[in-house]
């Protein structure tokens, strides 16, 4: 059980126990807080569970917000910034100084995509150069930074996402189809997602399962991706398309499902997966290194590499009630276990601490 690569070791040794120590005024940094997105799910999360902890969190969400942050800065004691490259470019933009400890935190997209375009890399070794510490989701997303800035091998922290279950759920804003099996796929439509990844593979499931149900929920963020969604929706009265949800909503859309499926070519950590298996249901993912990161094939769900695999994959999964059963209750223990939001924000705690007292 310990395939997800948490540094306890560094971690621990990165700051002082949590006992007599004042709270801290934080300033957190993120593209986005009030759209329904992964990096608004996790700046509230984040800001829920160390306000909870004892400390002051002031988020700014500079996709969204156009004010003046000088105040926010001058009234923190560190800054925490989601998303490095997109951070790097809004600071560059306002001509920012931080003049502060800062903190960063790289998804999948920095680490995945960003550094493979040589302005962006650049723009990002600079803005890290200025950080006292990088924060990564997984023992990949570590190699991949380390490989490409060796001198930052010393500032490299690896911290799993987690999630906060939802007990409470919001009514969906539409009705839910019924059928079995019940599979979604929560993805912005671009491409990276390759959402329609498993769509001819679908058509043939349909023949085994004929009430199968495939609901896919996600912001439209390219409208060729979204077209052809929409294009395979008409032929196949299976196939459903619907706006993204917030967080209670998506539960309860988790919990009329039967799987969670991820099927992106390259991932940072899928909180969408890790959500679906908070709820109780088993994940089907394409592999990756971030998918790689939270599925244990057999215990949690299973992954595929190619559509075929993928139905193959489904089956299995479905070969038997009990055999669907305990996958789902061990889905559930996992993500308990392993992505718990208060011990997320305890070592995010430890190593602010550890910076200032630095």
């Amino acid at each position: 059980m310990n395939r997800i690569g948490r540094n306890d070791k560094k971690m621990k040794e990165c700051g002082v126990t949590m006992t007599n120590r004042n709270g801290l005024s934080i300033l957190y940094l993120t593209p986005y807080f009030y759209s329904k997105r992964g990096n608004a799910t996790t700046a509230k999360r984040m800001k829920k569970y160390l306000e909870e902890a004892g400390h002051q969190v002031n988020v700014f969400a500079f996709e969204e917000e156009d004010g003046p942050i000088e105040d926010l800065i001058n009234e923190s004691d560190i800054i925490h910034a989601l998303h490095v490259r997109r951070t790097a470019e809004y600071v560059a933009s306002k001509g920012i100084t931080f003049q502060k400890p800062f903190v960063l935190t790289t998804g999948g997209t920095d680490v995945n995509i960003d550094l493979n375009h040589p302005k962006r890399k650049k723009q990002m070794e600079e803005f890290l150069s200025e950080s006292e510490a990088l924060t990564v989701f997984t023992e990949d997303g570590k190699d991949k930074v380390i490989a490409d800035f060796p001198w930052l091998k010393n500032q490299v922290y690896v911290i799993p996402q987690a999630v906060e279950f939802e007990s409470d759920t919001s009514c969906v804003p539409y009705s839910l189809p019924e059928g079995f099996p019940k599979l979604v796929l929560p993805a912005g439509l671009r491409p990276v997602k390759d959402v329609l990844f498993v769509l001819e593979e679908l058509d043939k499931q349909v023949l085994d399962y004929p009430n199968l149900q495939f609901l896919i929920v996600g912001e439209v963020l390219d409208n060729n991706v979204a077209q052809q969604v929409m294009e395979a929706s008409y032929s196949r009265p299976w196939l459903t398309y619907k706006d993204p949800l917030d967080s209670k909503q998506m539960m309860a859309v988790y919990k009329w499902a039967d799987v969670v499926i991820n099927t992106s070519k390259s991932e940072g950590q899928p909180m969408s997966l890790l959500e679906g298996m908070a709820a109780g249901i088993p994940a089907l993912a394409r592999v990756n290194p971030g998918n790689d990161s939270v599925i244990i094939p057999g215990y949690n769900g299973y992954l595929f590499t190619s559509a075929v695999d993928f139905s193959q994959q489904l089956q299995r999964l479905f070969q038997n009630k009990s055999h669907y059963e305990e996958i789902a209750a061990k889905a559930a223990d996992y993500v308990q276990t392993y992505h718990n939001p208060e011990e997320e924000a305890q070592y995010y705690i430890d190593l602010y601490y550890s910076l200032l007292l630095y």
